[in-house]
């Protein structure tokens, strides 16, 4: 996570976030395993470790430490706080239902996309894709239905920002690698509302993007994308009745957002 250099931190606090981190990243480590990814000696990792599994947040298996129960509660909580989850859940689930396909609802936080819920339609597939990066922050912005619908609607220097950050790698021959090739495809997309990603993340996979917008200021809050099979989404099918059907979702998100605003 990008941190401000000119702010003051808790030394001890921010070096028990930077093992959970390792562990969310590589999965169960041995002591040893996370004294060398830190600066830290493995008694200092030791006695961290046996602080968070007092409180839940690191179990232990033989050797191995893994990410507690505890964050469970913790994620439902914060996830459910969310003003686009709980405007959304209703809404992406009659999307999946209508197309088939599989629904992301996502918004950016520390230059990258973070998947709120996703959702399987009958004929959804790369379930196993989906479900493997789950679990993380997403880089890959640029080349994907909802990062280009948000990149979109982004400020110019956060969009120049992000890019920064994480470049554009290429994941198929179709990734748009080119920076003022990107900014050309994102001005496309707010003049029609919407995003398309032909097999530009994953070869065999089409999907669709909308953006989420508040309603008072034009900011973006997210999006919402429903992606299927290259083979079968072609034609009319993909240019016209599934951007209708996400742009539709996503405007009827932010109704849902504005109305639950005016009652509070």
């Amino acid at each position: 996570m990008a941190r401000d250099a000119g702010k003051r931190t808790i030394q001890s606090v921010d070096r028990g976030c930077e093992l959970l981190e390792a562990l969310r990243r590589n999965g169960p480590s041995t002591i040893s395993e996370l004294a060398s990814d830190s600066e830290l000696s493995a008694g200092s990792v030791h006695t961290y470790l046996s602080t968070l599994r007092d409180h839940g947040f690191v179990d232990k298996d033989g050797t191995e430490y893994r990410l507690g129960s505890m964050f469970i509660p913790f994620g439902i909580r914060a996830r459910n706080r969310s003003t686009l989850y709980a405007a959304s859940r209703t809404i992406i689930q009659e999307l999946a239902l209508e197309t088939g396909g599989c629904v992301h609802l996502q918004t950016e936080y520390d230059n990258r996309l973070l998947i709120l819920e996703e959702v399987y339609g009958e004929n959804a597939i790369g379930k196993d894709f989906h479900i493997e990066k789950r679990g993380r922050l997403q880089r890959h912005v640029n080349c994907t239905a909802g990062g280009k619908s948000i990149l979109a609607y982004l400020p110019e220097s956060r969009v120049h920002e992000i890019l920064d950050d994480h470049g554009l790698p290429s994941r198929t021959s179709r990734t748009i690698t080119d920076r003022e090739r990107l900014l050309e495809e994102l001005e496309t997309v707010r003049d029609r509302g919407y995003a398309l990603n032909d097999q530009e993340h994953m070869p065999g996979i089409r999907a669709v993007g909308a953006p989420i917008l508040h309603d008072e200021d034009g900011t973006v809050l997210g999006a919402v994308s429903v992606s299927g099979s290259a083979a079968s989404w072609t034609g009319d099918r993909f240019e016209r009745t599934l951007p209708a059907a996400v742009t539709e979702a996503a405007n009827d998100i932010e109704i849902r957002i504005h109305s639950r605003e005016r009652e509070v």
